[in-house]
């Protein structure tokens, strides 16, 4: 089935760009960051909702049933790491993602997704080849993490045991979301829309300035 024509106006990709600026201002600006900490939950709920809408209404049918599989696969290893340490190495979460179940907050698996969509909508601008797009699609995920780990520790969305990101969650970074875009392209889900595109290099501008200049 073809992937359904959807234009998303230039307003939905703007107030994605405005939510994650404020944002920026405000994990920078010291009277607003505990405020900016506490909205984090509901910040990525809010943006990753449009992002999904978006990205479902421009989609073929399989997107949905590949975004679940990716949601409760990703949360479960999540979950498989946090109690044993054996997929991405000894780590916790902190209170800055809310609400968790099993000690893993319930929108990590939300944003799995998202940073695998937004990496397999950037490496599909590059080829249409199916493993290499996976391919490239894990290596921006990877690249991903690099900029988010040292960050995600002061924000307080993880901790490492004796403060070390071991190789190992690198790797598994690399391993899952190849995985993932494989799925993603075997079961050859089409999204028209650019939003994901958006999403992560917003997200990741986000992340880049705050590994600069926050304090």
């Amino acid at each position: 089935m073809e992937a359904k024509k959807i234009i998303v106006s230039n307003k939905e990709i703007a107030f994605l760009y405005i939510i994650f600026f404020v944002g920026i201002v405000g994990h920078l600006y010291d009277p607003l960051r505990n405020l900016m900490l506490l909205l984090t939950p509901a910040t990525l709920l809010l943006t990753g909702l449009i992002v999904l809408f978006y990205s479902y209404k421009s989609s073929t049918n399989n997107f949905l049933l590949w975004a679940a599989f990716t949601y409760i696969i990703t949360f479960i290893l999540e979950v498989i790491g946090v109690k044993t340490g054996l997929i991405f190495g000894e780590y916790n979460y902190g209170s800055t993602l809310g609400i968790k179940l099993f000690d893993v907050p319930l929108i990590i698996g939300f944003n799995w997704v998202f940073v695998i969509l937004g990496s397999i909508s950037i490496s599909r601008l590059m080829t249409g080849n199916f493993f290499l797009s996976s391919i490239i699609s894990a290596f921006i995920a990877f690249i991903f993490d690099l900029i988010l780990e040292p960050i995600a520790i002061k924000l307080d969305y993880w901790s490492w045991s004796e403060g070390i990101i071991p190789i190992q969650n690198y790797l598994a970074w690399f391993v899952i979301a190849l995985i993932s875009a494989l799925g993603f392209n075997y079961l050859k889900v089409k999204v028209n829309s650019k939003i994901s595109l958006h999403y992560i290099l917003v997200q990741f501008v986000f992340f880049v300035i705050l590994l600069i200049f926050y304090r």
